[in-house]
């Protein structure tokens, strides 16, 4: 059975789309925004360092804003 995923270039424009701001920083982003941008970390099955010390949703925009 495969896996119902996205692509990370499909995360990004779903991000945008739901209100990211890619040339701010995590922190300058709306709860809103970031709750979608954990949601969409799990669509795609990304998973954070597991000595990371910040939620999903931030890492997830800030490997994304690097992409």
């Amino acid at each position: 059975m495969a896996k119902n995923t996205i692509s990370k270039t499909e995360a990004k424009r779903l991000a945008i789309k739901a209100g990211a701001e890619f040339n701010k920083d995590s922190d300058e982003q709306k709860s809103s925004v970031m709750g979608e941008i954990a949601a969409l970390a799990k669509l795609a099955g990304y998973r954070k360092p597991k000595a990371a010390s910040g939620s999903t949703g931030r890492y997830f925009f800030n490997y994304l804003q690097k992409r």
